[in-house]
C-alpha cells in the first residue's frame, strides 16, 4: 500500500507541474536546433563564449563513429568517451582545408624570427596582428587550435579577405566592419563543413526548451494565427495542363558536383572526397542561377548559345563542353572574361567557368551526376 501511495504522490505531483520552458534546453529559433546538457554541450558553450566562438547549433546531436558530435555555425564539439567523457571541439579548420586539399607553405625565417609574430614548434607556423590579439583573447589553444597556415588572401563570400586557418577555427578579417574593433571575425565553417559532408541540418521539435535568440537571450515565441472562419469553397477549376517530361536520371555511383553561389565555387565530389574545385561565376542579378537539387540531364561538346530574357538578347558562338541540369541553365566553359571566384556574377542564369575546368569536368561528369547549387 506505501508503495501505492508513492506512486500516486508522484503522478499527482507531475500532474500538478506546470509545463513550461527550462532553461537547460535551449531551442534556436533562427536554426531550428535545440542545445543541452544531455552530452555536456550547452555547459562548454555557455563556458567558453558560445555566442562568439561556435555560433548556433545547427544539427542535432549524432553519433560520428565512436564520437557523440553536433555541429555549430563555427564549429563542432565532440563527446570522447575514451578521454573521461571529455567535450572538447572538433578540428573543423583542418578537416575544411584537407577537404579541399589545400596546403599552406611554411613561412620564411624573417617571419619567424619577427617579434610581432610569435613561432609555434608545434605546426611551424606563425601567429601576429590582426589575429593574434584575437586569438588569446577568445580562448587561445582551446577554443582554436594551432595555427596550421600563415595568413593569406582568400574569397569569402565573394569578396577577398584576408584569413588565417588553424585546427579549429579559420580566423578572417572584414575590411569595412561597423566598427573596427570587431574586424576579426570566425569563419562559418563548422556550416561549411557539415554542407560539404551532407549533415542532416532539418530543423528539431523544441519541446520544452527555452526559445532564444542567436545570443542565447530567451526570444518570445511567435504568436499563434487568429482563427479564421471557414474559406468560402472556391469555383471548380478546370484540370492543370499535364507536367512536362522530366529527364530520365542515371544512377552514376558518389560522384557529385556542388556550386557555391556565395563563394562562387565549384567543388566536384567522389564519394566524400573533393578531387577537383573551380572557381565560377554564376547568374547576375535578374538572372539569378537557380538554387536546389539537379543533374546533369544533357551534354553538348561545342554550340552557339542564344536567347532573350529580360530586355536582352544575346548570340554567343562556340560555346564549349555545355552540360544542362535544369531548363536552359548549364554548366560550361567560358571564353568571353575571366572573373571566375572574384564575386563578380556575369551570366544570364548559367554557371560558367574557366576553359580547363569545364573541359575536366565534362569528361568527368557523365549525364545523370547529380549537382546541387546552394546559397
Amino acid at each position: 500500500m506505501r508503495y501505492l501511495a508513492l506512486i500516486a504522490g508522484v503522478l499527482l505531483a507531475l500532474w500538478g507541474a506546470p509545463l513550461h520552458a527550462q532553461s537547460n534546453a535551449l531551442y534556436f529559433v533562427a536554426t531550428g536546433q535545440r542545445l543541452d546538457d544531455t552530452y555536456g554541450f550547452l555547459s562548454v558553450w555557455r563556458a567558453s563564449e558560445g555566442p562568439l566562438t561556435l555560433g548556433q547549433p545547427i544539427s542535432a546531436p549524432f553519433r560520428d563513429g565512436e564520437l557523440t558530435v553536433q555541429y555549430f555555425e563555427r564549429g563542432r564539439l565532440e563527446l570522447h568517451p575514451a578521454h573521461n567523457n571529455a567535450v572538447l571541439r572538433g578540428r573543423v579548420g583542418a578537416e575544411y582545408a584537407a577537404a579541399l586539399g589545400r596546403s599552406f607553405p611554411l613561412p620564411t625565417s624573417a617571419a619567424r624570427e619577427s617579434p610581432t609574430r610569435r613561432f609555434f614548434a608545434e605546426t611551424g607556423y606563425t601567429l601576429g596582428p590582426p589575429f593574434l590579439a584575437f586569438w588569446e583573447a577568445h580562448g587561445a589553444i582551446d577554443v582554436f587550435g594551432l595555427p596550421i597556415s600563415e595568413p593569406r588572401w582568400e574569397y569569402v563570400g565573394g569578396a577577398l579577405r584576408q584569413v588565417q586557418y588553424f585546427e579549429r577555427a579559420r580566423l578572417e578579417v572584414d575590411p569595412r566592419p561597423a566598427d573596427p574593433a570587431n574586424a576579426v571575425r570566425i569563419s562559418d565553417l563548422g556550416r561549411d563543413l557539415a554542407r560539404l559532408r551532407g549533415i542532416d541540418l532539418s530543423p528539431v521539435a523544441a519541446g520544452n526548451a527555452l526559445p532564444v535568440d542567436a545570443n542565447g537571450q530567451p526570444q518570445a515565441a511567435p504568436p499563434a494565427p487568429p482563427p479564421t472562419a471557414a474559406p468560402t469553397p472556391a469555383p471548380a477549376a478546370k484540370p492543370p495542363a499535364p507536367k512536362p517530361a522530366q529527364p530520365v536520371i542515371r544512377s552514376t555511383g558518389d560522384k557529385l558536383i556542388i556550386v557555391d553561389l556565395s563563394d562562387q565555387w565549384l567543388y566536384a565530389l567522389d564519394g566524400d572526397r573533393i578531387i577537383f574545385d573551380a572557381p565560377v561565376s554564376t547568374g547576375r542579378d535578374g538572372f539569378n542561377t537557380p538554387v536546389g537539387s539537379f543533374s546533369i540531364y544533357a551534354k553538348v561538346r561545342e554550340q552557339t548559345m542564344r536567347g532573350c530574357a529580360g530586355g536582352e538578347c544575346w548570340v554567343v558562338p562556340r560555346v564549349p563542353h555545355a552540360m544542362y541540369i535544369v531548363g536552359g541553365v548549364a554548366l560550361h566553359g567560358t571564353y568571353w572574361h575571366n572573373q571566375f571566384g572574384t564575386g563578380v556574377r556575369r551570366s544570364h542564369g548559367c554557371i560558367n567557368l574557366p576553359l580547363k575546368a569545364a573541359a575536366w569536368l565534362y569528361e568527368w561528369a557523365p549525364v545523370g551526376t547529380p549537382v546541387v547549387v546552394r546559397r
